[in-house]
């Protein structure tokens, strides 16, 4: 078996062979100290490419399994030991489709079974005869890999759902709390009038195997859907002792007249909408057009005096920081739980914490067009400290335009307040960054958190890692194949992601396989 990952030629990333299972091979069981074994044998990581094509099927999609990329006892990843190139053609009773885009959304389902599943968003897929209404896919993951699909989700059977409408793009995002709630995105639906005002559907397994269903929808205690909002466009769930709480980052709302200026959303396990913007009270800077806030969304739960709180960190990739445009930040905003004398689950609050790469110990300096904040992660990434990672895609190393690069920061829990040393920056011209830095490869356009084993007892010490796409790679001599990095940060180990079909283009787009971890 030979894999192929961060060899560095002059046009990118070599390709290499493409790598496959021997027909000979005999299943290995999954493995159950990980979250995201699909296949047997050890962890793996999915990356999703929604842009690659088909003969006559552009933007057919497809997803990439990189089987074993960690090893037993071990936080640190390693090359996976097969790449095996997915699509709907390859899963049973599924046909690929011009433009349904699957792949655009890829997320690890943990339901007690022996192998964990994955859930594939196909936004652009047709839905009895309608063109753009949307599916997810649940795959099932097996010791002979993924073949089977065990569950079709979309509005037209999923009760309650409002039924399949043309080009909402349901499931652009996808959020889970592992066997308890999917949230799904449709941030192209029309709502009433409202063209492409968005919602999301809500599906909780935690009484039923047959889900109770909630359409969350601008208008339930925030502001009415408009059009563009694209509600849904973004998605975040943390669990609470009430259930999970649902996250909507909506960075194309108006606000007060400000076009794109962003606002995020909470949805509690039960009542009304909340929606925090960079007018609300108590947030940090001003609503402005063009900021995006909420374009990325991460959580994390501390104790603060005495209850507990969950922080969101929150993107705000087009702010503008004094008369530079588009440099990018990250905000914050808080939900109280349990506060004696009020709800369980509180409203979304704004909070006057901001980072910037102006902020002492960042990484870089701002400047026009970083988009810094346009993806966030949070977690204990690569040591027992809390950390943030924020993507700047738009970064310029050098004379290098658009080559991007990912910020690795320690914060304080309780105030998000930036606590160094800092660990520093990945980019591709980083010690141990597999790569070249090159014009426009977007480093760090999207993040997610994995984690590669689970703590099976108090003397367990699992990090947390860092999966980052760069859309703009070119693999070989093909332009924008995209690849994707994986690692706990600076000083850690980190291993290309690449897959074995190279494809021109089919980097647009690509989306990190998302988890829950902790």
């Amino acid at each position: 078996m030979c894999a192929v990952v961060g060899a560095v030629v002059s046009a990118g990333l070599s390709l290499g062979p493409a790598t496959a299972a021997p027909a000979t091979t005999a299943p290995v069981d999954c493995w159950d100290s990980v979250r995201s074994d699909l296949d047997g044998g050890g962890p793996d990581l999915v990356v999703g490419l929604p842009s690659y094509d088909l003969p006559g099927k552009p933007n057919a999609g497809a997803i990439v399994l990189h089987s074993n990329v960690g090893t037993a006892g071990s936080t640190e990843p390693s090359a996976p030991t097969t790449r095996t190139l997915i699509t709907a053609d390859d899963l049973t009773g599924l046909s690929s489709q011009a433009g349904a885009r699957f792949g655009a959304s890829a997320t690890i389902w943990n339901d007690g079974g022996d192998c964990a599943d994955v859930l594939v968003g196909a936004p652009g897929q047709a839905v009895g005869g309608v063109n753009g209404a949307g599916r997810v896919y649940r795959v099932a993951g097996s010791a002979t890999g993924l073949h089977d699909v065990v569950d079709v989700l979309d509005e037209e059977s999923v009760d309650g759902a409002g039924g399949a409408q043309a080009g909402a793009g349901f499931g652009e995002s996808v959020a889970v709390e592992d066997g308890s709630m999917i949230a799904i995105g449709a941030p192209r639906r029309n709502v009433g009038t409202a063209v492409n005002a968005g919602h999301v559907v809500r599906l909780d397994y935690r009484v039923s195997t047959t889900p109770e269903v909630l359409v969350v929808r601008q208008g339930n205690g925030a502001n009415a859907p408009e059009r563009g909002d694209r509600f849904g466009e973004v998605l975040d769930m943390y669990g609470t002792a009430e259930g999970p709480v649902l996250l909507v980052g909506t960075p194309r709302e108006d606000i007060n007249g400000r076009t794109d200026a962003g606002a995020v959303a909470l949805q509690p396990p039960a009542g009304q909408l909340s929606l925090v913007g960079q007018d609300s009270p108590g947030a940090a800077g001003a609503a402005e057009s063009g900021d995006r806030f909420g374009a990325a969304l991460d959580s994390y739960s501390t104790f603060d005096v005495d209850h507990p709180v969950i922080k969101v960190a929150i993107g705000v990739p087009g702010e503008d920081i004094g008369s530079t445009p588009g440099t990018g930040a990250v905000a914050f905003a808080e939900i109280d739980l349990f506060v004696p004398g009020q709800d369980p689950v509180s409203p979304l609050a704004g909070t006057s914490r901001t980072i910037t790469q102006a902020t002492p110990g960042v990484t870089g300096a701002d400047e026009t067009g970083d988009a810094f904040g346009s993806a966030v992660v949070v977690g204990e990434l690569g040591q027992e400290r809390l950390g943030l990672a924020v993507g700047a895609p738009g970064e310029d190393l050098g004379s290098v335009a658009g080559a991007g690069r990912v910020t690795f920061l320690l914060i304080d829990p309780v105030t998000a307040a930036p606590t160094g040393p800092h660990p520093g920056a990945w980019d591709q011209g980083s010690p141990g960054v597999p790569g070249v830095a090159e014009r426009g490869d977007a480093f760090g356009s999207a993040l997610s958190g994995v984690q590669l084993t689970t703590i099976q007892d108090d003397e367990d010490v699992v990090w947390a890692l860092v999966l980052a796409t760069v859309p703009g790679e070119d693999v070989g001599s093909v332009a924008d194949a995209g690849a994707a990095t994986v690692g706990g940060g600076p000083g850690h180990v980190a291993v290309s992601l690449v897959s074995p079909n190279a494809q021109s283009g089919a980097g647009r787009g690509m989306a990190p396989l998302r988890m829950l971890i902790g």
